[in-house]
C-alpha cells in the first residue's frame, strides 16, 4: 500500500497531469487522488521535493495543492500554508484531505478532526471525509464519534463499510493468522506455490482481515497465470474495493471482464465502483449485463434493488426485491429488505406479511420484531404492537 501512494506521487508529479483531470466530480477526484489517514499508505523513504517542478502548471491553485501533496505527504516538510492557500482560492476538496492527511500522518489528530469537519461542512455527502474523521476518532479513542461518522459513511456508501471494519480488524489480524490451519500448512510448505494455492492462501488471509497480504498473494498468482485469469483479476479488485482504492479496483474488473465478458462479479464489482463515483448509469448498465450473464444471480438484484432505492426508483426496486425473494424463499434477509422498501412506499400491510414471513423463518432475530412492531403502531394494533415489543426485549435480554 506505501507503494500505492508513491505511485500517485509519480503521477501528480508528471507532467502529463493536467489541469483537466482536476475537473472531475468529488468523488471521483477524492477517489483517483487521495487516501484514507491509514498509516499503511504512508511511504517509508522520503523523496526529495523541489518547490519549482510545478512551475509548468498555469492554474494557481493546483499547483500549489501538487506543491502541497508532494511537500507534506511526500516529503517531510510542512503544507499548511500552502493548502491553506488552495482552500482559500479554490475550496478544493483534494486540499482538505491532503492537510487532514498531514495532520494525521505528524500525529497532529485534533487538527485533522478540524480540518475533516471543516470540509464536512462544505461536501456534506462526501463519505470519504467522515470515514477519514472517524479513523482519527479511533486513533484518539474517541468511541462515540467514531461511530456516529462510521454510521454517516457507511449510509452514504457502503464501501466505506469494509474499509473501516478492515482497520478496526488490525490489532487482531496475527492472532487470526495464528489460529488458521490452512495458513499455518501452507506457509511452511518448502515447495514453490501453485497458482491454486496462492488463490487458497489468499482467501484465507481475506478471512483473517490482513487485505494487504491477501492482495499481495493474488499479484503473485496473477503473475504466475501469464494466460490470465478472469477471477484472480476479480478477487484482487474486490479487496482493492474493501479498501476504498477505487481506481485500482476499477482497473483489475475492466481487466477482469477483457479476459471474460461474461465474468457476472466483475460487472457486479465495477457498478458498485460506479456508484462510488456517482456514475448511476454506467452501474446500471453492468447490472443490466451481470443480469444478462446471470439471470440467477442474487447479488446482482440485491444491489441494484439498493442502488434503485437511493436514486428514488421504488418501484423498479420493488421488483429486484421480488426476484431476490423469488430465488431465496427461506431466507429471512430477503423478506426484511423488501418489508423496509414496502413501508417506504407505505404499503404496510404488505411489509407487515414480509416481516411475519422472516420472522417465522428466523424467529430469534430480536430486531424484526422491532421493526413489525412499528408497523403494527401505524396500522393502529397498539396491542400486537406491545406483544412485538416485549418480544424484541426478552430476546435482547436473552
Amino acid at each position: 500500500m506505501k507503494q500505492m501512494i508513491s505511485n500517485l506521487s509519480v503521477t501528480l508529479r508528471s507532467n502529463a497531469v493536467t489541469v483537466a483531470d482536476f475537473k472531475l466530480p468529488t468523488p471521483v477526484l477524492l477517489a483517483k487522488f487521495s487516501f484514507l489517514p491509514i498509516s499503511s499508505f504512508f511511504p517509508t523513504d522520503i523523496i526529495t521535493f523541489f518547490p519549482d517542478e510545478f512551475d509548468h502548471i498555469q492554474q494557481e491553485d493546483i499547483k500549489l495543492l501538487l506543491k502541497g501533496f508532494s511537500m507534506g505527504i511526500i516529503a517531510d516538510n510542512d503544507p499548511v500554508q500552502v493548502l491553506e492557500e488552495v482552500i482559500a482560492l479554490s475550496n478544493s476538496a483534494l486540499a482538505y484531505s491532503y492537510l487532514g492527511l498531514y495532520y494525521f500522518k505528524i500525529k497532529a489528530y485534533e487538527e485533522a478532526i478540524a480540518v475533516y469537519s471543516r470540509a464536512i461542512e462544505y461536501f456534506k455527502e462526501e463519505p470519504y471525509f467522515y470515514a477519514s474523521r472517524c479513523l482519527v476518532y479511533r486513533s484518539i479513542g474517541e468511541d462515540e464519534g467514531a461511530f456516529y461518522d462510521y454510521q454517516i459513511a457507511k449510509r452514504l456508501d457502503f464501501n466505506y463499510h469494509s474499509v473501516l471494519e478492515w482497520q478496526e480488524n488490525q490489532a487482531e489480524v496475527s492472532y487470526f493468522e495464528a489460529e488458521n490451519l490452512v495458513i499455518q500448512e501452507l506457509e511452511s510448505t518448502p515447495k514453490e506455490l501453485s497458482t491454486d494455492e496462492l488463490n487458497s492462501l489468499g482467501l484465507e488471509y481475506v478471512h483473517c482481515y490482513d487485505y494487504l497480504k491477501a492482495i499481495e498473494l493474488y499479484t503473485s498468482a496473477i503473475n504466475k497465470n501469464t494466460a490470465g485469469d478472469s477471477n484472480l483479476f476479480v478477487f484482487r479488485g474486490s479487496l482493492y474495493l474493501k479498501l476504498t482504492c477505487f481506481e485500482l479496483a476499477l482497473n483489475d474488473f475492466n481487466r477482469a471482464i477483457e479476459l471474460d465478458e461474461n465474468q457476472t462479479a466483475a460487472y457486479v464489482f465495477r457498478a458498485k465502483v460506479f456508484e462510488s463515483y456517482r456514475y448511476s448509469e454506467k452501474a446500471l448498465d453492468d447490472y443490466a449485463k451481470a443480469e444478462e450473464n446471470d439471470s440467477n444471480s442474487s447479488i446482482v438484484y440485491e444491489e441494484r434493488a439498493s442502488l434503485f432505492e437511493r436514486l428514488g426508483c421504488l418501484p423498479e426496486a420493488l421488483s429486484d426485491f421480488d426476484r431476490l425473494v423469488e430465488l431465496n424463499p427461506d431466507d429471512f434477509y430477503v423478506y426484511s429488505l423488501r418489508a423496509d422498501l414496502k413501508e417506504k412506499l407505505e404499503d404496510m400491510h404488505g411489509a407487515l406479511v414480509d416481516y411475519s414471513t422472516a420472522i417465522d423463518l428466523n424467529p430469534y432475530y430480536s430486531d424484526l420484531y422491532s421493526y413489525r412492531a412499528a408497523i403494527k403502531e401505524k396500522l393502529g394494533d397498539a396491542v400486537g404492537a406491545k406483544l412485538d415489543l416485549d418480544k424484541f426485549n426478552e430476546l435482547e435480554d436473552e
